[in-house]
């Protein structure tokens, strides 16, 4: 199924401005089982819309759970970043949340409840929320108590007769992988208790297009919050924006910071209101994204096409749902790209549809000829420099298409 939206589905505006027609490409995270001969996946549009009412950024097409999560494959990696990142979340939480050890947490989008599993010696309980039953079922496995459903209205309600002390409300990198918030926000406002936060973590519409990292576009991806677009919709909820913070995870990320009572503005979060003014005057921000996207394609095709040029065997590293973007801008196949690096379980051995590059692992790897890797993980830059050595043939081309394009030799 997919749904395709000509008004605003934060504010209901129907005079959208198209930003970009960026490619078709099939949905993310939903690999092939074998190489195949013909195409075994359809491709849909990557149109971005903006709404100049509410400053909501979304995706033209919406896909279906049935298109996104039937084969779905995305496991929450294991890095060093990752596990900082649940360290900074945690001193958040201790310092703003009045006994937080004594807290109920639920996250919702939880995956194989990692940070969960982080949290749980901290506070009262931790429940998760996910729809994909294989990463329901590895977190219930290591002891971090996860529902495999959709959270919502109804969900909340069953939640919040067991759960009575939940301080905090977590949604990360899934809160714009639903077409309509509104039920799932008033899912969180039904569960969380007055003096409680919650936390939305998404890839910030901000950095997404200043950096221009056009493949965080994907039909996951089909909202690109600003703080302008999450205090709308926000406010229509009656939840009030508090507070942000920021981290590099996933090439640029920002933590919006929720109650269900008024407790005011920080500076910080005044300071970027005003910030967002300034880039949104005059379409600004769209058209560095623009440029940004045409320089990253130049710098990544010359690579490339130079590669080539020069009889050199190119495979690529990381199977990240943003690869899906890459390729199919980039119109690259298996032709190009021989073979894609991956450390997840579930993705090793499956074939990216369409382009038909398999995906091996890091041992494999070592048996393989190989000259330039284009990084589809950039997210990861330090980790994969760090253990760039023991991974990588000495000599090795490695590609980073962002946040800023250039090559590094092993």
């Amino acid at each position: 199924m997919i749904k395709t939206s000509s008004s605003c589905r934060i504010c209901g505006n129907g005079e959208l401005t198209e930003i970009t027609y960026l490619c078709d490409s099939p949905p993310a995270n939903n690999f092939d089982q074998t190489f195949k001969t013909q195409r075994s996946h359809q491709s849909f549009p990557l149109i971005l819309d903006f709404c100049q009412d509410c400053f909501n950024l979304q995706l033209r097409h919406c896909l279906g759970e049935d298109l996104l999560y039937s084969n779905y494959s995305y496991i929450t990696p294991k890095s060093d970043s990752l596990t900082h990142h649940y360290g900074d979340l945690l001193e958040y939480a201790q310092k703003n949340i009045n006994n937080f050890n004594n807290a109920d947490v639920v996250e919702i989008g939880s995956n194989n409840g990692d940070l969960l599993n982080y949290l749980k010696p901290h506070v009262s309980s931790v429940l998760g929320v996910d729809p994909a039953s294989n990463v329901a079922k590895i977190a219930n496995e290591i002891g971090v108590e996860t529902l495999n459903e959709f959270f919502g209205n109804k969900l909340a309600t069953k939640i919040s007769s067991k759960k009575s002390n939940i301080q905090l409300v977590m949604a990360r990198h899934m809160f714009a992988h639903n077409s309509d918030p509104s039920d799932m926000l008033s899912g969180m406002k039904k569960i969380i208790n007055d003096d409680g936060l919650i936390f939305i973590e998404n890839a910030y519409a901000i950095d997404t297009l200043i950096h221009g990292e056009f493949d965080q576009i994907y039909h996951e991806h089909m909202f690109f919050y600003s703080v302008k677009s999450m205090l709308s919709l926000l406010s229509i909820h009656g939840l009030f924006l508090h507070d942000i913070t920021f981290s590099n995870v996933h090439g640029g990320s920002i933590v919006f910071i929720a109650s269900a009572k008024d407790i005011g503005k920080t500076e910080r979060l005044k300071q970027q209101i005003h910030l967002e003014d300034s880039l949104f005057a005059d379409r600004k921000i769209f058209k560095i994204f623009l440029n940004k996207i045409q320089e990253i394609k130049s710098f990544v095709l010359d690579e490339i096409n130079q590669a080539k040029k020069n009889n050199l065997i190119i495979g690529s590293y990381g199977a990240p749902a943003k690869a899906f973007t890459m390729f199919s801008l980039l119109g690259l196949d298996s032709t190009t790209i021989s073979f894609c690096v991956d450390t997840t379980p579930t993705k090793i051995g499956k074939i990216f549809p369409i382009s038909n590059i398999p995906i091996i692992s890091e041992d494999q790897l070592k048996e393989k000829n190989y000259d330039v890797l284009l990084v589809n993980a950039w997210n990861y830059k330090k980790d994969i420099l760090d253990k760039a050595s023991n991974i990588f043939k000495k000599g090795t081309k490695l590609i980073f298409p962002l946040p800023q394009p250039e090559s590094i030799e092993i």
